[in-house]
């Protein structure tokens, strides 16, 4: 199934869809397109909510009841927002 990823920057490494088994969980579809953000060692969140945040359908990753386990469906939206920081 296709999944769409809408990082909120340019960023060519990240591709616009990708494609996913038929049962595929929210962390398989993270670890195809970010795997720096699951830590291989527990399956969990890296979460560093200062830097990113993630959403699924327009939902944070925090507030879905099923957490990275929500299972996924052809034309869901993976949001991947790069917070900026600016100062001096």
């Amino acid at each position: 199934m296709q999944i769409k990823i809408r990082p909120n920057i340019e960023m060519p490494e990240i591709p616009s869809i990708i494609e996913i088994g038929d049962e595929a969980s929210l962390r398989e579809a993270l670890l195809v397109v970010t795997p720096q953000l699951v830590d291989p060692a527990t399956g969990k969140l890296r979460d560093d909510p200062d830097i990113w945040a993630v959403r699924h359908n327009g939902v944070n990753i925090h507030s879905l009841r099923d957490g990275l386990d929500t299972k996924m469906h052809e034309g869901d939206v993976i949001a991947l927002e790069l917070i900026l920081m600016a100062g001096g």
